[in-house]
């Protein structure tokens, strides 16, 4: 039988899976015999099947008394994707009529400075999706070597699109490595000044981005990521980091590296 752990990224518990994939391979039958089959008790088994019937992914077979249940065509698992994009886009919309009124409730909060920590590959994440709502440009530095270290490819790939298709402009102080030099070849696809420096000068592991009143710092390495909210140490960071830049430009200009940001 196929892993059942498949159908859990569709939004399937993994009892749920479980019943769905015995389902299918039962194909019409009572619950005793799906419940056996997916290993769990016939009484979870019963309501799990009772909830996928919902899901359009089950249906009935038979009479009330003499019920039994079959699976659709496993094509219905696109129909029910399809509603569940469907309703999320609709609570997306009905967030979004709602959010004014919510920002009016935040900014009567006393504004004081707010750290985060978030962990894991999926915390990082969250840092480059909120990075995606800057108003304005995003300062960076980075070692792209250490970003490798993730095998997500939405680090590399992914992200880098999205922003450039929000139209948010990035600077970037990268040491020197093979893929800084390939990546440079995009920056101005990616809406992105990059300024490539030795590595001995700029061997950092953590990545760090500074947009509107944040500072957030990511490890790839040891996967966990904090920001800070602050309007004044965001400034101070973003002041400290045109010093960098700077900085950065005239070590350019004195290698024999040749990198156009």
């Amino acid at each position: 039988m196929m892993d059942y752990q498949l159908l859990e990224q569709f939004g399937l518990s993994e009892n749920e899976a479980k019943v769905y994939l015995a389902c299918l391979e039962a194909g019409s039958a009572y619950v005793s015999r799906i419940a056996s089959r997916a290993g769990i008790n016939r009484t979870t088994a019963y309501d799990i099947l009772e909830y996928l019937v919902k899901k359009g992914l089950v249906s009935y077979v038979g009479a009330k008394k003499d019920k039994q249940f079959a699976p659709e065509k496993p094509d219905a698992l696109i129909g029910y994707l399809n509603s569940r994009k469907q309703n999320y886009e609709k609570k997306i919309e009905s967030a979004r009529n709602i959010l004014p009124e919510l920002q009016g409730i935040y900014n009567v909060m006393p504004q004081k400075p707010k750290v985060k920590f978030y962990s894991g590959i999926e915390g990082i994440k969250t840092i480059y999706l909120d990075s995606l709502n800057s108003k304005g440009e995003i300062l960076s530095w980075l070692n792209l070597e250490n970003i490798k270290l993730n095998p997500e490819s939405y680090f590399i790939n992914e992200y880098p699109a999205e922003r450039a298709a929000r139209d948010i402009k990035i600077k970037a102080i990268v040491a020197d490595c093979k893929l800084a030099r390939e990546r440079a070849k995009d920056n101005k696809k990616q809406n992105r000044e990059m300024r490539i420096i030795p590595k001995d000068q700029m061997n950092i592991m953590p990545e760090c981005y500074i947009y509107d009143n944040k500072v957030a710092f990511m490890s790839h390495k040891e996967r966990f990521g904090v920001m800070i909210e602050s309007k004044d140490i965001a400034e101070a960071q973003r002041k400290l980091y045109m010093l960098a830049w700077e900085r950065a430009g005239k070590i350019k200009e004195n290698t024999t590296t040749d990198l156009i940001h």
